[in-house]
């Protein structure tokens, strides 16, 4: 704590000794007065006494120049002092209130980047799920449509070469097959057996046609069922059996051309949804990416403002107490001052 300059200490003390030369003095001039003679040469050691008393007084006043001029000093001093603290707390203050404003705002900050990354990873695990969902959905078309190319495709081979050879035997014997009726299963599938037998055609090609040619004539019952059959459909079932087989083929080559096309369409859209999908993702994952970045510098930044305001407040705190302690001082200094 500030203490008052030594030349302050010391004249006062300096006061207090003329104080008491002063009496002692004139104590002693009284008695010599009393006992010497009155001429000039037995006046001397009141003389020696006035001298002293003169010269301590010289000396008491010149400390007492040095004294004033020392508390003018150091009262300047307090002002200085007062001031200097006064301006260091009006800037610690300042600094502290920026700080803790600039906190906050970081805080804010962090609280959206959290929320938006919160918001961003959902989002893109949700791609992810639909995406996956998609493609399993697309794996199992996949699969169905090459499943049913196949069949239908070697069902086109197996009536083909079976065309091939009932044409063969309506030219050796054209009267054997041009009235079978086609309109009874039974029959035709009887006519065709014994005709590819005949040919030597292969027994599970047999099977194959066989089956495929049933599975139709259901599919064409069951639309005869839903609706009133016309008579171009009957008229389809009254030709010959190589006829319907060529009809058979006909349609079945129909329904694998459409296959295909919806294979292409559905193909298509899911390449669509897969790319809108990962495009999606890959967006948010840079957003995500970019507020994980954003985030990190608002926590860093955060970190530093909290150690500058720790400092900052710490000097404010000093700088209170330097200046309480400095007009403490500077108050006792005065009442001492007055009191000497």
């Amino acid at each position: 704590s500030p203490r008052p300059p030594r030349q302050l200490r010391l004249c006062g003390a300096a006061m207090k000794v003329f104080e008491v030369a002063f009496v002692f003095g004139f104590c002693v001039a009284a008695a010599i007065g009393e006992q010497a003679p009155t001429s000039l040469e037995t006046s001397s050691p009141l003389g020696k006494v006035l001298e002293l008393m003169d010269s301590l007084a010289a000396k008491v006043t010149k400390e007492g120049e040095v004294e004033a001029k020392a508390y003018k000093e150091y009262f300047e001093w307090c002002d200085d002092t007062s001031k200097n603290a006064n301006f260091a707390i009006a800037t610690a203050a300042a600094q502290k209130e920026k700080l803790e404003a600039k906190i906050a705002q970081l805080t804010s900050a962090i609280e959206v980047s959290t929320a938006k990354i919160e918001d961003l990873a959902a989002a893109i695990a949700q791609a992810e799920a639909e995406l996956k969902n998609a493609t399993l959905i697309r794996e199992k078309e996949a699969e169905d449509f090459a499943a049913g190319e196949q069949e239908l495709m070697t069902a086109i081979d197996v009536i083909s070469r079976a065309i091939g050879i009932l044409e063969k035997e309506m030219a050796k014997n054209p009267a054997a097959l041009a009235q079978v009726d086609s309109t009874n299963m039974a029959s035709l599938v009887q006519a065709l057996g014994t005709v590819l037998d005949a040919a030597a055609f292969p027994s599970s090609d047999q099977k194959k046609l066989i089956a495929f040619v049933q599975s139709k004539q259901g599919d064409q019952d069951e639309d005869l069922e839903l609706s009133a059959p016309a008579a171009a459909t009957y008229k389809t079932h009254s030709g010959g059996i190589v006829e319907v087989l060529e009809d058979m083929k006909e349609k079945a080559e129909t329904e694998l051309a459409d296959m295909r096309k919806a294979e292409i369409n559905t193909k298509h859209n899911y390449e669509m949804l897969k790319q809108s999908l990962e495009d999606q993702a890959a967006a948010d994952t840079k957003d995500m990416d970019d507020e994980k970045a954003a985030k990190a510098a608002s926590e860093e930044a955060k970190a530093t403002a909290e150690g500058e305001l720790e400092m900052t407040s710490k000097d404010l705190a000093n700088s209170k107490a330097e200046l309480e302690t400095a007009h403490s001082t500077c108050m006792q200094v005065a009442a001492d001052h007055e009191q000497t």
